[in-house]
């Protein structure tokens, strides 16, 4: 078995959980839309704002540890402490 390299596995997890809680993201909000839609019509408050919004900040931040941080945050400022001495 080939031996894998352990920082692209933990990458590859962090993605995949990001897309799997994407999709969970999208048809559970749908969901809610259709209850608020069916139950109370347009005209009242539309409260699934509130899973909207909050549920998707944390999907943000899930985005941003997944595609753009890439947990090499902690090598550079170790690598930086190292330069300084």
């Amino acid at each position: 078995m080939e031996q894998k390299d352990h920082k692209l596995w933990a990458l590859a997890k962090r993605r995949a959980r990001f897309k799997n809680s994407a999709i969970t993201y999208l048809i559970v909000n749908t969901f809610l839309v259709g209850v608020w839609y069916f139950s109370s019509g347009p005209r009242n408050f539309f409260w699934p704002i509130f899973p909207i919004v909050f549920w998707g900040i944390g999907l943000g931040i899930n985005y941003y540890q997944a595609y753009i941080s890439n947990g090499d945050a902690v090598e550079r400022e170790y690598e930086k402490l190292l330069r300084e001495q």
